[in-house]
C-alpha cells in the first residue's frame, strides 16, 4: 500500500516538473524573442498605425498635389464619372523622364482625387505622376532614385521603414523574419497567460488600486490578450506580402488548387499583333465587367507579360472586400483570368485573398481601419509593459544575488503576479 502511494507521489511529482519544465521554455522564448525583436514591433505598431490613414493624411499635406475641384457640371450631372484614360495617360507621358515606361496606373479613390501614374527609367529611377481626372492635367511629380532607401517624402518614407525598415531588398526579407518570430513570441505569451480554471476574470482585467508592478504586469497582459487575435493577423498579412512567393507555395501544400499569382501568367507573342496599351485593357476590362470602378492596372513587365486590371466597389460582390482582379493578354487582349470573391477555387485562394484586406484594416471599413490603428499603438505598450517587467526579475535576482531577505517586498510584489 505504501510503495503504491509512494508511486502515485512520484508521477504527481514528475508531471509538476515536466509542467514547470515546458513553462520555463516557453517563457524564455516569449521572454528572450520580446526582449530583442519587441523593439522593431514598435516601429512596425506605430508606422502600421499612421499608414492606416496614409491616403487621408498624405492629401492634407499635400492638397495641391493630390486633391482637384470636382467640376460643376459634373456635380449637377450626379452621374460617375468617365475618364478619357487616353488623354490622361497622353499628359502622363509628356511629363515623365526620357525612355520611361508607365507600369502601373492607379484611379482616383474619391471624387477629389487624382490618377498617380508609375513610369519606370531604363537607369532604374522612377516616378510618380500625378493627374487630374477631369482636366487630364499634370498636378505634380514625384522622383525616386533606384538606390534610394530613405525617400524625400513623408509617407514614402513611413512605407520604407515599415516593410523594409530602410534596409533596401534584404530589409523586406529581414522584417518578414522578424513578424515570424513576433508570431512565435505571440503564441508562448498566450500559452504562459492561459489562466487556471476560475480565474478567467483575474486574467482579463486590470486589477484596482494595484500598485506598479501589478499595474504593469496587468497592462501587459490585457493589452497583448486584446490585441493577438487582431496583432497576430496584422504579423501573418506582413510575412505574405514580404515573402509572398514562399507563402503562396506554403498555403498551395494544403490548398492544391490555389493559384499563384496572375503575373505569372503568359501572354502569347504575335507577329501580326502589336501589344495594346493601358486605355485598351481598361476597356476591355469595362467591357466585360462594367460594374466596378477602376482601382488599378498593372502593365506587362517583359514581352510575354500580361496586363492586371483591378476593380473596386463592385455592387453585389462581398460585403467586406468587393475587388476583381482581371488578367489579359496583351497582344489579343483576351481574358486569361478572373479573381474575386465569386471566382475563388479554393479554401487556399479565400485565405491569400483575405490577407491585405486584414492588414490595412479595409476588409471592415471604418471599424478595421480603427482596429488595427489602435492595435499598431497598443505595440509600444506591449513591448515596454515587458521591458519593464524583464528590469524587475533583474533586481529581484540582483537582491538574490545579494543574499537578501527571500520575504523582500519587491520578491514578493513579483512572485504574487507570477
Amino acid at each position: 500500500m505504501s510503495s503504491e502511494i509512494d508511486f502515485t507521489e512520484n508521477s504527481a511529482t514528475k508531471r509538476r516538473e515536466r509542467r514547470r519544465s515546458f513553462r520555463q521554455l516557453w517563457f524564455d522564448i516569449h521572454f528572450y524573442l520580446g526582449l530583442w525583436i519587441g523593439a522593431f514591433l514598435v516601429i512596425l505598431g506605430l508606422t502600421g498605425s499612421i499608414l492606416v490613414f496614409f491616403i487621408e493624411i498624405d492629401e492634407w499635406l499635400n492638397p495641391e498635389l493630390l486633391t482637384v475641384s470636382v467640376p460643376k457640371y459634373t456635380v449637377e450631372a450626379g452621374e460617375p464619372v468617365v475618364y478619357q484614360m487616353d488623354k490622361i495617360i497622353h499628359a502622363a507621358e509628356k511629363v515623365s523622364a526620357q525612355n520611361s515606361t508607365i507600369t502601373t496606373l492607379y484611379g482616383p479613390r474619391n471624387n477629389e482625387g487624382v490618377f498617380a501614374i508609375y513610369a519606370d527609367q531604363e537607369s532604374g529611377d522612377w516616378q510618380r505622376i500625378f493627374v487630374d481626372p477631369y482636366r487630364a492635367t499634370v498636378t505634380g511629380v514625384r522622383s525616386y532614385g533606384e538606390n534610394e532607401w530613405i525617400p524625400d517624402y513623408l509617407i514614402d518614407f513611413i512605407f520604407q521603414l515599415h516593410f523594409s525598415l530602410l534596409l533596401g531588398t534584404n530589409g523586406i526579407t529581414l522584417v518578414a523574419i522578424f513578424a515570424i518570430l513576433l508570431m512565435i513570441s505571440l503564441i508562448t505569451g498566450l500559452i504562459l497567460w492561459w489562466p487556471k480554471a476560475g480565474q478567467w476574470r483575474k486574467a482579463l482585467t486590470i486589477k484596482r488600486n494595484a500598485g506598479a508592478i501589478r499595474l504593469n504586469f496587468d497592462l501587459h497582459k490585457t493589452f497583448s490578450f486584446y490585441f493577438c487575435v487582431i496583432l497576430g493577423a496584422m504579423l501573418l498579412s506582413g510575412v505574405y506580402m514580404n515573402l509572398n512567393e514562399p507563402f503562396v507555395w506554403v498555403t498551395q501544400q494544403f490548398s492544391p488548387a490555389t493559384r499563384g499569382s496572375q503575373h505569372q501568367l503568359v501572354s502569347t507573342p504575335s507577329e501580326e499583333m502589336v501589344p495594346i496599351r493601358i486605355e485598351h485593357a481598361w476597356a476591355i476590362a469595362v467591357a466585360h465587367f462594367p460594374d466596378g470602378e477602376l482601382k488599378s492596372i498593372t502593365a506587362p513587365d517583359s514581352d510575354t507579360g500580361v496586363y492586371v486590371v483591378t476593380q473596386r466597389n463592385i455592387p453585389g460582390l462581398s460585403a467586406f472586400w468587393s475587388e476583381r482582379y482581371i488578367a489579359i493578354d496583351q497582344y489579343s487582349g483576351g481574358i486569361l483570368d478572373v479573381r474575386a470573391p465569386d471566382a475563388r477555387r479554393s479554401a487556399g485562394e479565400t485565405f491569400l485573398d483575405w490577407q491585405w484586406p486584414l492588414h490595412s484594416g479595409n476588409a471592415f471599413g471604418w471599424l478595421g481601419r480603427i482596429l488595427v490603428f489602435l492595435c499598431g499603438l497598443a505595440c509600444p505598450i506591449i513591448y515596454f509593459t515587458g521591458v519593464i517587467r524583464w528590469i524587475q526579475k533583474r533586481r529581484i535576482q540582483k537582491t538574490k544575488g545579494d543574499k537578501a531577505q527571500p520575504g523582500s517586498l519587491l520578491n514578493e510584489q513579483i512572485r504574487r503576479v507570477q
